[in-house]
């Protein structure tokens, strides 16, 4: 039977058909200087192209004593604001020429330590790590981990404040004061807030009350309904506020919106009609054909692209001259917030 089967091109083919050493045609592909005339090293990479030559990573990383391979730790895949996150660190990975592994830890602190030293083991370069929400409740034994590793990490959005590492997120406390202050302006004194109740969830909480306290506004504990940033937390928050005399609700995350609007699809009310409601994340602009969100905006090309940078400075041993790195989020007005100031 005839093999079918691709035989797989080296170096040493290439060199061969041109004429030169294996060395000068790896120097050639790697980009490397190199003392070759422009002709034969366009050549060259026309004859790599044409004979579908594929970089052996593995003698690469031998060589180089690198894998070209970084990771990924988020705790939720299926939260549409981390896989974007994760697909705009991918894309900037891919044009420095490395490999991203995006591992998920479903919330879980235990998780998060055992990919790391499942990461580690693998050889990657480098970690990105988005940690989970236990891992708040749980902080020494994350920060013991990350102590132990033995390659450049970068923490993501989610930090630990007095952790000494190098880090990026947004200031979500600001976001929480911007939603709640607008819906103030707005003429709406009773609103209420579905939060997580630790990590980015309780700063943003938190910038919630510092905007009721500005405008002297008295918390209400009805108002208040915790969630775990997953749609049916939202969903189930709508029942109780639903039953509440609350005109807005500040949303401290998309997902949770999601749910929360489903619920009042359900009961056939209407944004803004019915109720004012502002989010967090703008994640779901492109897929919500009637309601357009007002919503805290987090500029996401914008933290992966730090995060990146802050990566690929200790490659290169530069000195990173910030060690943290607190992003601004900004308030995108739409149409999901009535305005109820008596004229």
């Amino acid at each position: 039977m005839e093999d079918n089967k691709r035989r797989k091109v080296t170096i040493k083919d290439i060199a061969k058909e041109v004429g030169i050493s294996p060395t000068a045609v790896s120097l050639i592909l790697n980009n490397k200087p190199c003392r070759i005339a422009q002709e034969k090293k366009s050549l060259v990479r026309e004859v790599a192209k044409q004979r579908n030559y594929i970089v052996n990573q593995a003698a690469k990383s031998l060589a180089t004593k690198k894998s070209y391979m970084l990771a990924l730790i988020l705790p939720d895949i299926e939260n549409t604001f981390f896989s974007s996150l994760a697909k705009q660190i991918e894309n900037r990975c891919r044009r420095e020429g490395y490999s991203l592994i995006i591992a998920s830890s479903d919330e879980q602190e235990s998780n998060d330590r055992q990919l790391l030293r499942v990461l580690e083991s693998r050889g990657v370069d480098g970690i990105f790590l988005i940690m989970s929400s236990e891992s708040f409740e749980n902080s020494k034994m994350l920060m013991k981990e990350l102590d132990l590793l033995t390659m450049p990490y970068v923490m993501v959005d989610r930090t630990f404040p007095d952790f000494d590492c190098s880090r990026v997120r947004f200031d979500h406390e600001q976001g929480g004061y911007l939603a709640t202050k607008y819906l103030l302006e707005q003429g709406h004194t009773k609103i209420g807030c579905v939060f997580k109740e630790i990590g980015s969830g309780r700063s943003r909480l938190d910038g919630y009350l510092r905007a009721l306290k500005e405008f002297h506004i008295p918390v209400k504990k009805e108002y208040l309904q915790a969630g775990d940033y997953r749609m049916e937390s939202g969903y189930r928050a709508a029942g109780y506020l639903l039953l509440t005399d609350v005109t807005a609700i500040f949303l401290c995350n998309d997902m949770m919106t999601l749910g929360f609007l489903k619920k009042l699809y359900e009961e056939k009310l209407q944004v803004p009609k019915d109720y004012s409601i502002v989010s967090y994340d703008d994640s779901l602009q492109n897929y919500l054909l009637e309601i357009e969100l007002t919503t805290v905006v987090q500029d996401i090309t914008m933290i992966a692209e730090q995060a990146c940078q802050m990566m690929f400075q200790k490659f290169t041993k530069e000195e990173i001259e910030k060690k943290e790195i607190i992003l601004m989020p900004k308030l995108q007005v739409r149409t999901s917030v009535k305005n109820i100031i008596k004229k």
